[in-house]
């Protein structure tokens, strides 16, 4: 009997349990297009999958409409693709927070639209967290988003200050950090929230990994183990020198082989007077051979070159954009990050 009524109280806690964290989502597609017989798909966008709790939601499409189910035990923020686009288009504009609350999701692929949606999340990102970030600019979000990070950092931490139970303001924090790094203010914003907040594992995830990037402005650039151009095991050596910038690369990175002869114009030019350049490839296992080491041959790259084969220490300090650059003192400390040749060219005819 007891067991019986043990096994009734479950299933009546259970059913409750999952009713209030569950969301059936109705959603629809504000296009000139016909996605008949396509998958819209809800993805983590360059954000690392282990702050998701659901990594991806999928629905498939009839005239033009789809329909979402999900358990979301807090609020996920998602950005959106079409399966027919997957080899051509990652993901499209747009931030979508999805909780237990939303009831319904509008995605657009028009310029002119905005997609929306219904939920207590979704109504802060859409009425107040956009237009505290646009106060004072006649700018769209996404090109202010993409086109002002030092502005939008200074701004996201001032949301926070005011709405430190946001995870509009999390996930914004979240993804800025897997952009771009460590950086002090993203770790003093962290530490803004909430009590509530610093509680949930989102957090708790965002700040064990802050505090494990090593790479950090003002700090020692860490030892690291490489490979050389013989691809045997090496520790970074870097030079005493009094200005040494260390290069994240790839040897099919355009931008990267682009910018060659102009470091290459500063390195003779500064060389002699204490200046360096190490770079460190993140090259696929498979480019290796082919690709990296014929490239230093090809461009007769003159400096030292470290293999970070499948960018194992890359993705550990969010280095994803190429090429990513550190300036470092004579004592090793990061003093510039991503500073441009005309920048560079610029600092060292004023300090060498």
């Amino acid at each position: 009997m007891l067991k019986h009524i043990f096994t009734l109280l479950f299933f009546i806690y259970s059913g409750n349990f999952f009713s209030q964290n569950s969301a059936n989502i109705q959603g629809k597609i504000l296009t000139d297009k016909n996605y008949e017989k396509d998958t819209i798909v809800f993805s983590a966008g360059i954000i690392d999958e282990k702050y998701y709790a659901n990594t991806k939601l999928t629905s498939a499409i009839n005239n033009n409409k789809f329909n979402i189910q999900g358990i979301f035990s807090c609020p996920q923020m998602y950005s959106y693709s079409m399966n027919s686009e997957k080899d051509v288009i990652l993901f499209r504009n747009g931030k979508y927070f999805i909780d237990q609350s939303t009831t319904s999701i509008i995605v657009s692929d028009m310029i002119t639209k905005q997609g929306e949606v219904i939920g207590k999340t979704g109504n802060e990102y859409q009425n107040k967290f956009i237009p505290f970030i646009l106060a004072n600019s006649s700018d769209n979000f996404e090109h202010f988003y993409y086109n002002n990070s030092e502005m939008f950092d200074k701004k996201l931490y001032k949301y926070v200050i005011k709405n430190p139970d946001s995870y509009v303001a999390l996930w914004f924090l979240i993804e800025r950090y897997n952009i771009e790094g460590y950086s002090d203010l993203y770790e003093t914003t962290l530490n803004s929230f909430s009590h509530s907040i610093k509680k949930q594992k989102l957090w708790l995830t965002l700040n064990a990994e802050l505090k494990n990037t090593l790479i950090r402005k003002g700090r020692k650039f860490p030892e690291m183990s490489l490979q050389n151009t013989s691809l045997k095991t090496e520790i970074l050596n870097i030079p005493d020198s009094k200005y040494t910038l260390i290069e994240f690369w790839f040897s099919r990175c355009r931008p990267c082989l682009e910018q060659l002869p102009s470091l290459k114009k500063i390195y003779n030019r500064y060389y002699a007077k204490s200046f360096n350049i190490i770079a460190i490839s993140t090259d696929k296992t498979q480019n290796v051979v082919p690709y990296w080491q014929k490239r230093i041959v090809e461009y007769e790259i003159p400096w030292k070159n470290y293999l970070d084969e499948n960018a194992v220490i890359a993705a550990r300090e969010k280095i994803i954009s190429f090429p990513t650059n550190f300036l470092i003192d004579k004592d090793h400390n990061v003093i510039k990050k991503n500073i441009t040749p005309e920048d560079l060219e610029k600092f060292l005819s004023e300090n060498l």
